[in-house]
């Protein structure tokens, strides 16, 4: 099984890079997306509350206080990432246990870099934009403000991983663009593998 990484910083495009490969029905894991299913489950609502009870309305997680806390205190990160991390893991595992006998599966993963986990890939996509494209695209999102993406920005890689990257895909043009760089890399993977 290729095990294929997908990177990059906030707005960058993670989500299309995704959503283009579940079209192509390759099974897609998005740690992202685990994260929001954690923090709807009892068991870790509980042991964030015990952590940021201000994160809460009436027994309610507001997510956007949330990040505002972690974001804003580099200690309160690691603590959630503490509480989160493991069961990420624990997800991920099960996802490529299901999926063994596939051919191709990708990931995304925000933090691949920051983590130091690129060895768990077989190659590593960064999705890349220009900082004005991706300040519009974060600041159209509900509930966004300069400081939250300035803030979420800081505790992300900047560019510069570059070089650790087996494909870099520049997402500044249009949608269909980026369809086919994305194309291209697959066709890419699978003839050198074959």
């Amino acid at each position: 099984m290729i095990i294929i990484g997908v990177t990059g910083t906030i707005g960058s495009g993670k989500t299309f890079a995704l959503n283009f490969f579940k079209s192509k029905n390759i099974k897609i894991f998005s740690a992202d997306e685990e994260v929001k299913k954690l923090l709807k489950t009892n068991i870790v609502k509980k042991k964030v509350f015990k952590l940021f009870p201000d994160a809460f309305l009436k027994k309610n997680l507001n997510r956007n206080a949330l990040a505002n806390i972690v974001f804003n205190n580099k200690k309160n990160l690691k603590k959630l990432e503490e509480v989160i991390h493991p069961y990420v893991g624990k997800n991920k595992q099960k996802f490529l246990v299901k999926n063994k006998k596939k051919k191709m599966v990708v990931m995304e993963i925000p933090i691949l870099f920051e983590k130091k986990t690129e060895k768990n890939y077989d190659y590593i996509i960064l999705m890349s934009i220009n900082k004005k494209i991706q300040k519009q695209r974060v600041l159209d999102r509900k509930n966004m403000t300069v400081s939250l993406f300035n803030k979420i920005l800081s505790n992300q890689i900047s560019n510069k991983k570059k070089k650790y990257a087996d494909f870099v895909v520049n997402n500044n043009g249009t949608k269909d663009k980026t369809r086919e760089k994305l194309k291209k890399i697959i066709d890419k993977i699978i003839s050198t593998t074959l």
